[in-house]
């Protein structure tokens, strides 16, 4: 029998969480919620001493994107990736990777796709008593066994390197990575302050990952949308969307339900999920992810390209004016339906 994923609202103040060596992780979407598509964790580093997960690979792909605070990434090759507020880091999967957490309360949002890191991680961390960080004294008396911590990698597919990062504190000699053999796929930073932005569909997106640098697994955008904005109804015949919202206030709309979106809520929309979008608030910041990708085509497509993000939406944003069945054309190959005459 095929499962059938169903839409979820996650807010950060109210989701699982557990501690593991210091960080909070607080777990947004599981693959028991995700038919194993993907996880999304919530992970706050209380100390910013340097310290992070020494090298490993994992055979799913990951993407990192910061919401405060700074980090240092090794990955394939390549070391000393700066991230900072707004940065999205992209790691395929089987890449050697590192990263050390510079400034203390860094907050991260990661994604694995597909899911399967979220088991690990509870099978070996403690449930978080206040969403506050570790308390010192219990920090190593609380560390996994090494021979559990190396049987769960085992089986939910990471490779360690050089230790165990959930067992081993890192020193740079632990840090340090290499390219991988025969790969086509490759880890890249991205900020969206940097890159092109594109005026459509009543807000200003930015492409932080595209089906070509994915390989086509997904598809991964910052949007900010203006006030009033409504997304009329329309569903993925087979694809799934996420919604988190780093700022401001949405009303959305899941089949028959109605919820109200605020900053740190995650909402999915698994494909064949009639939804419709509403911005309740002056402007909403949020974070966009589909898998798979296509959607990235639509926004160029429709949208105008300007160098530099503007302060503020203000007004109506106009597409640029399109053939439309070229249009419809781009809209049925990547599955989206929209059900009103309203085209988003």
């Amino acid at each position: 029998m095929v499962k059938i994923a169903k839409p979820l609202v996650t807010n950060a103040d109210d989701s699982p969480a557990f501690w593991q060596i210091g960080n909070l992780w607080q777990i947004m979407a599981t693959g028991v919620q995700t038919d194993n598509a993907f996880t999304l964790l919530d992970q706050i580093v209380h100390v910013g001493d340097g310290g992070g997960p020494i090298t490993h690979t994992h055979t799913q792909d990951e993407g990192l994107y910061i919401i405060s605070g700074k980090c240092t990434f090794n990955a394939g090759g390549h070391q000393g990736l700066q991230g900072t507020p707004g940065t999205f880091v992209s790691i395929p999967g089987n890449t050697e990777h590192s990263f050390t957490v510079d400034e203390p309360d860094t907050h991260v949002l990661n994604f694995y796709l597909p899911a399967g890191f979220e088991q690990l991680l509870i099978g070996i961390a403690h449930p978080a008593t206040v969403r506050g960080p570790q308390p010192t004294e219990t920090i190593v008396e609380r560390l996994p066994p090494k021979w559990l911590a190396d049987k769960l990698c085992e089986d939910y597919g990471q490779d360690n390197i050089f230790g165990n990062p959930f067992c081993d504190r890192p020193d740079p000699a632990k840090m340090l990575t290499k390219p991988t053999p025969g790969a086509t796929l490759f880890p890249y930073t991205a900020k969206a302050e940097d890159l092109n932005h594109y005026m459509a569909m009543g807000g200003c997106w930015t492409i932080l990952a595209s089906g070509e640098q994915t390989g086509g697994c997904y598809t991964f955008l910052e949007v900010l949308w203006r006030i009033g904005l409504v997304i009329p109804a329309r569903m993925y015949k087979d694809k799934d969307e996420m919604i988190y919202v780093l700022d401001g206030h949405l009303k959305i709309s899941l089949g028959n339900r109605t919820v109200d979106a605020k900053k740190g809520t995650f909402v999915y929309i698994p494909s064949s999920t009639v939804y419709s979008v509403e911005v309740t608030s002056s402007e909403a910041h949020c974070l966009n992810l589909h898998t798979r990708s296509g959607f990235e085509e639509v926004v160029k497509f429709r949208g105008t390209k300007l160098d530099g993000r503007p302060m503020t939406l203000a007004g109506d944003i106009q597409d640029k004016v399109v053939e439309e069945r070229a249009e419809a054309r781009l809209v049925a190959k990547i599955g989206l339906v929209n059900l009103s005459a309203v085209v988003f």
